[in-house]
């Protein structure tokens, strides 16, 4: 996987820092599900979100609210996800397991 940078010249995914490889592999998860089927199925994440930072993390949760009008199901550890969608008002269901 490489990646195209503003300028036109392509970087090797292995330079990239950890959030980044991992929010490219969501967006590709993301279109496959788009592509290989017409009805809203669950989205599972696990741990997606573990190297995000708090921008990066803001703006996912945001995308995905506004965005996926499927059913995402967030799996994981810390209360990071909980905070940024009751500080955007992001309805969500909180359980804990």
């Amino acid at each position: 996987l490489k990646v195209e940078k503003e300028n036109g010249e392509y970087v090797s995914v292995d330079k990239l820092s950890v959030g980044t490889i991992d929010q490219l592999y969501l967006a590709f998860r993301l279109s496959i599900i788009k592509e290989i089927s017409e009805e809203k199925i669950p989205i599972i994440l696990d741990e997606a979100f573990a190297y995000y930072d708090e921008k990066r993390l803001e703006n996912i949760l945001k995308y995905l609210s506004e965005k996926i009008n499927n059913q995402i199901i967030i799996f994981t550890c810390s209360h990071r996800e909980k905070d940024i969608l009751t500080q955007e008002n992001i309805h969500y269901n909180f359980v804990t397991i």
